[in-house]
């Protein structure tokens, strides 16, 4: 299958899903943003790198 470069039909399918899986999980971290409370020092953090 040229698709995806995958040899099998099933590999593409297989392929696919796992993608959609992975989509699925951004999307769920995104509707997160501004919801989370944090608490610590940005700048104290970034000095120790």
């Amino acid at each position: 299958m040229k698709a995806r470069d995958q040899k099998t039909k099933k590999a593409t399918v297989e392929a696919e899903l796992k993608l959609m899986i992975s989509l699925k999980k951004q999307e769920k971290i995104k509707m997160l943003k501004g919801k989370l409370k944090w608490e610590g020092n940005l700048d104290s953090l970034r000095q120790d790198q």
